[in-house]
């Protein structure tokens, strides 16, 4: 660890935020002009496929660069990266004819920067911030990106009502929020830690990298549950909109609510990881996560809205809950020269099956329609029996 940690750092933990708040809002404007001007979501379609490859390519390679380069350079690069990005592709956009060009142009060079500045700014984390700290500041960032993801539609919807932005107006936002996040990485006082100068080979340290996680179960267990929980995770935003548009009336206002629920118990999630003084535990992932399949399985047998509302509300809340532990567990498990090949490895795991996942419950939702939630619920208590199972022969 740094000599120089704090319990607290405000630029590491406003950096993600602003750039969060910034991107989903660019989102939110871009889902809504492309529908608009070409009838459809082939294009959004399109373009999320081509993000999820390159976030694919980016995890398999970024663990390397993160271990062996200074990892402030590496995350202020990426912002850097993403505010030309968001410049140039604002000034080859046509708001009034939009095409394919500068948008999966832009959605490559904001994934690239993702894929890098990431795992770079958790890897930063245990160096800058001390061990007593380390769960506190984990849960307060990840209440703030829960705060954004809620805060960004309500600002977007207002600024579409005003009709004072084009789509062009919400991309020079989000790199106005880029650029504030590269000012703050760039006041944050790092030294890069003895270790990491970049001797070893991509192949050789791609090896080593995994080599080092295999031999830790602890770290294979968050790897595989994080998997797990990202890709059930997915499944059931898919369940939300069905359920709404096939039993709930279509309503959009209610699908709106259901993806507030998930955010705010999200929210309190952090609250209460931050509240949450004892060092985290992996046996309180399970407990956690259980709880998320048993109301998954009440809200697949009684079909009702406000069953959803709460049950939505609760998984959030177990999600943040692990997704915070998680993080906290691999930083305080992983040396620090092993740290951005652990993250990459771990984003890995969550970027390959996710995509797989919703192509599967897609289907599967068609099928099942609210029993679907049954099925999400008892594949998740099944893999956590398995995955514990797993652990302790390992450890034995």
């Amino acid at each position: 660890m740094n000599s120089a940690a704090k319990a607290f750092n405000l630029p590491l933990l406003l950096a993600p935020f602003i750039s969060r708040l910034g991107s989903t809002l660019y989102l939110f404007g871009l889902n809504w002009f492309v529908v608009e001007a070409t009838g459809n979501a082939a294009l959004l379609g399109i373009i999320q496929a081509i993000g999820g490859m390159v976030l694919f390519f980016g995890d398999l390679l970024c663990g390397v660069v993160v271990d062996n380069f200074n990892r402030k350079r590496i995350v202020v690069s990426a912002e850097f990266l993403s505010v030309v990005g968001c410049l140039v592709c604002a000034w080859w956009l046509n708001p009034q004819h939009i095409t394919a060009g500068p948008l999966i142009a832009l959605t490559v060079i904001l994934d690239v920067g993702l894929a890098f500045s990431l795992p770079a700014a958790k890897a930063m984390i245990p160096e800058l911030i001390t061990l007593a700290g380390r769960q506190r500041f984990n849960a307060v960032s990840n209440t703030l990106i829960d705060l954004a993801d809620i805060c960004a539609p309500l600002i977007g919807g207002g600024l579409l009502a005003l009709k004072w932005l084009d789509l062009r107006g919400f991309l020079l936002l989000n790199g106005t929020s880029f650029l504030l996040s590269f000012l703050f990485y760039l006041s944050i006082h790092y030294v890069q830690p003895a270790g990491n100068g970049g001797q070893l080979g991509v192949k050789e340290s791609l090896l080593t990298g995994w080599r080092y996680v295999w031999q830790r179960p602890g770290l294979i267990e968050v790897i595989v549950l994080g998997g797990l929980i990202n890709v059930l995770y997915a499944a059931v935003r898919l369940v939300l909109p069905y359920n709404v548009n096939h039993l709930y009336g279509g309503d959009s206002t209610r699908y709106s609510y259901l993806l507030v629920m998930l955010a705010v118990g999200g929210i309190l999630g952090g609250l209460r990881l931050t509240l949450d003084k004892r060092p985290p535990q992996r046996q309180q992932n399970y407990g956690d996560l259980a709880l998320a399949a048993a109301m998954l399985l009440i809200a697949g047998v009684w079909a009702n809205y406000w069953v959803l509302l709460v049950v939505s509300g609760v998984f959030g809340f177990c999600y943040s809950c692990f997704e915070i532990r998680a993080i906290t567990i691999t930083q305080n498990l992983t040396a620090p020269d092993f740290l951005g090949r652990m993250f990459g490895i771990l984003f890995l795991a969550i970027d390959a099956f996710q995509p797989v996942g919703s192509f599967v419950f897609g289907f599967v939702t068609d099928w099942l329609a609210n029993w679907t939630l049954v099925v999400i619920g008892v594949l998740l208590l099944i893999g956590l029996g398995l995955i514990n199972q797993w652990y302790q022969r390992l450890i034995g």
